[in-house]
């Protein structure tokens, strides 16, 4: 009996201590816990450590779109970007990286200058893409009639005719010129000329 009752003492001392160790924790480091939709106190600390990945289609995007020289801040939620399921956290990346390496005209033009992931918690991302106004005007090397024409960045104005023809290019390059290959300013374009003229 008196086994027992010392068994019981030492149960509820441990569990009076336990609960007074998660107070104080809470209360000299406060900036460590939020609430969550329930009330309970949640230790941001350790979830920022806790993998959200791989994504699913329950995670939720949070884009922010960040133009620093006008000072604004942008903000949009996402609930899926279905090139990203099934991705874990080196896979994000990956497709940031590879997202900057082939820039669609719309976002050169926009002047997007990084795409990277910011933060993940719980099931949330948070991901910025920063803009930045662009100070020179680059150039498309386009097909015609079978040789590379030089546009300006209107892709309407001809800025220089060349005489390399589509066909002795590589057929990565063959494919981009096709489409229409950004040349960032005249630097790049001098080396593609340089390059490829024979």
């Amino acid at each position: 009996m008196k086994r027992s009752l010392y068994f019981a003492f030492f149960a509820i001392a441990i569990g009076i201590i336990s609960l007074g160790a998660t107070y104080f924790t809470r209360y000299f480091y406060p900036e460590n816990y939020v609430k969550d939709k329930t009330g309970n106190y949640i230790n941001i600390t350790v979830s920022e450590n806790n993998s959200t990945f791989p994504v699913n289609k329950s995670t939720v995007f949070n884009v922010e779109y960040d133009y620093p020289e006008e000072g604004r801040l942008l903000k949009e939620q996402l609930k899926c970007i279905p090139a990203l399921l099934g991705c874990d956290k080196e896979g994000v990346e990956k497709y940031l990286n590879d997202y900057m390496n082939h820039l669609s005209r719309e976002d050169r033009e926009k002047g997007l200058v990084s795409y990277k992931m910011i933060s993940y918690n719980s099931n949330e991302i948070t991901l910025r893409k920063t803009f930045r106004s662009s100070t020179t005007d680059g150039f498309y090397a386009k097909s015609f009639n079978g040789l590379i024409v030089i546009l300006k960045s209107d892709e309407k104005t001809v800025y220089e005719y060349t005489q390399i023809s589509i066909s002795s290019l590589p057929e990565d390059i063959r494919e981009d010129i096709l489409k229409g290959y950004y040349l960032e300013n005249e630097e790049e374009l001098y080396n593609f000329l340089e390059n490829y003229t024979s």
